[in-house]
């Protein structure tokens, strides 16, 4: 770090960085619109950050690449925050990443303290954010390198651990997570073949052409699961559920799990392997496993609201790494990103902070810019969506049933994703009247393909 920052070049970068932020007004407005939009399209199910992407893709035609490339991160990052809102008030999760953050977000929103559970989703996101760009500055470009040397093989111990530490850790026991991790892998089987690209297990429906669409998996399992859950108890039964109080020493630990998370997400994030959904429900295990009272967790522990929400955005940040350091994505949206900076003929590499420190710098510094502005319209606006959840039910339920049915129909193109939405919120009715958990089935599901890939190429390179 001393050589780091002896470097007269680094000064020279920052500098060179400080002058083209400041030299560009219409970069702020642009940073805040993506802000913007990225916390709409996450609290809109369905709508992810991928089709936004690509709806204001056109853009970086006509932009200078400094702002363009940052409109599209800051849709991104801003996103990963969008997810928790619906999360938190309605039991929703926009993407996979906000699954751990649902689990003592919506017992908190219940109990009548959804305003400072979003207050405490977006400080712990602006922490794990802030945080994580600064160790991209002091620590990614030796971190990236040896990402490289990681192999698959390591690949796949990391989601094996994630995995491993879910099922210890979920309620319901081991053996029935196990079971849940079992059919989590079966449901990612159908559709196509993530190394060879044959279709397989599709018993020659167009429907799973495509295979099981993991919007209408979310949305099924937690929005409609939920639903049907509230619909079919007894009147009195389904209202507010008992909450861990959030005194100066709980706070304290909550500001303790925050910096976990930002290590687990830093972490993970550079690292090609599912990053936020892997960070967010391994900060969740974690801080069960080692809480002075674990039992306050699925009730609305406030440490394990934060570590996941921090943990997400940091692997976010750090997936920027990667991407300009090494010209590696770690997930589709960094992907997409690459395709945008070789648009606007930004060359991805080890050199870039040397051959183009205006642009290198000038993203850093938006990324700042880009956390600060989240944050304050993340506190800004958690008044008004807390009063959204003091909606009656008999208000709020055809509301959550238009969203699920709708973001299915739209995540799934077609008629397929409301079937399937349906069929699994009936299955997470059956789930949960047998007391299993669907946080390993959701994982499993999600890092499934992937760690099949890592598994198979490890094979291969030892024949």
């Amino acid at each position: 770090m001393d050589a780091l920052l002896a470097d007269p070049s680094l000064y020279s970068g920052v500098r060179a960085g400080i002058s083209a932020v400041f030299s560009a007004p219409e970069l702020w407005l642009l940073v805040l619109a993506g802000v913007f939009c990225g916390m709409t399209v996450g609290v809109l199910p369905g709508f992810g950050p991928p089709a936004a992407m690509a709806l204001l893709f056109p853009l970086v035609y006509t932009l200078e690449p400094l702002p363009g490339i940052s409109l599209l991160a800051g849709l991104f990052y801003g996103a990963k925050y969008g997810g928790a809102v619906t999360s938190i008030l309605m039991g929703i999760p926009g993407e996979a990443d906000a699954v751990a953050t649902l689990f003592e977000g919506r017992p908190l929103a219940l109990a009548g303290k959804a305003k400072e559970a979003l207050a405490a989703a977006t400080l712990a996101s602006f922490t794990g954010g802030t945080l994580s760009v600064f160790g991209m500055v002091l620590l990614a470009p030796a971190l990236s390198q040896a990402a490289l040397f990681f192999g698959p093989s390591g690949r796949a111990a990391v989601m094996a651990c994630a995995l491993v530490l879910v099922a210890f850790t979920s309620p319901g026991g081991a053996r029935r997570n196990t079971c849940m991790i079992f059919l989590g892998f079966v449901l990612a089987l159908p559709g196509m073949d993530p190394v060879y690209g044959m279709p397989r297990l599709t018993f020659g429906s167009w429907r799973l052409a495509d295979g099981v669409q993991l919007t209408s998996l979310l949305l099924g399992i937690f929005g409609l699961g939920d639903l049907m859950d509230a619909l079919l108890q007894p009147r009195g039964t389904s209202g507010e559920k008992s909450v861990s109080s959030a005194p100066p020493l709980r706070r304290l630990r909550a500001a303790k799990a925050a910096l976990r998370g930002c290590l687990i997400g830093f972490a993970t994030g550079l690292i090609p392997c599912g990053a936020g959904v892997t960070a967010s429900f391994a900060s969740h295990a974690l801080e069960k496993r080692i809480s002075r009272s674990p039992e306050d967790f699925g009730k609305g522990a406030w440490e394990g609201l934060a570590g996941p929400e921090a943990s997400n955005n940091a692997a976010a940040m750090a997936s920027f790494a990667p991407l300009l350091l090494l010209g590696l994505p770690t997930n589709p949206i960094t992907a997409a990103l690459l395709g945008a900076l070789t648009v606007v003929g930004v060359v991805p590499g080890p050199s870039l902070p040397q051959n183009q420190p205006d642009f290198y710098w000038g993203f850093i510094f938006c990324l700042l810019m880009g956390n600060v502005l989240l944050l304050v319209l993340g506190l800004g606006l958690a008044g008004f969506w807390a009063r959204l959840a003091c909606l009656p039910f008999r208000l709020l339920w055809p509301v959550i049933l238009m969203l699920c049915l709708i973001g299915s129909y739209v995540g799934a193109d077609g008629i397929s994703g409301p079937v399937q939405c349906l069929a699994f919120g009936l299955l997470a009715v059956f789930l949960r009247r047998h007391g299993c958990s669907p946080a390993p089935l959701v994982l499993a599901f999600v890092l499934g393909p992937a760690l099949e890939t890592h598994l198979l190429q490890t094979l291969l390179s030892w024949w």
